[in-house]
């Protein structure tokens, strides 16, 4: 039976598989971790959105009752 050296990796083989491996591992790491600071950044953004409506939605309805209030004393 012949050996098909194609289908065996040598050692220098394995080293630049190895290489190619932790390259794209601390890639992916960095893009993990940027992304995961950007999600932090954007749910802050949306916590800060959201208390600026509620505020505005209760200063809407304290000028809405003094409205009715001038309104129902003409």
């Amino acid at each position: 039976m012949e050996e098909d050296s194609d289908f065996y990796m040598t050692e220098e083989d394995l080293k630049f598989l190895i290489g190619s491996y932790q390259q794209r591992s601390q890639d992916l790491f960095t893009q993990l971790v940027a992304i995961e600071a950007k999600n932090m950044q954007l749910n802050q953004l949306v916590e800060s959105l959201n208390k600026t409506i509620k505020q505005l939605e209760s200063s809407k309805q304290k000028r809405g009752s003094k409205t009715t209030e001038i309104i129902s004393n003409v």
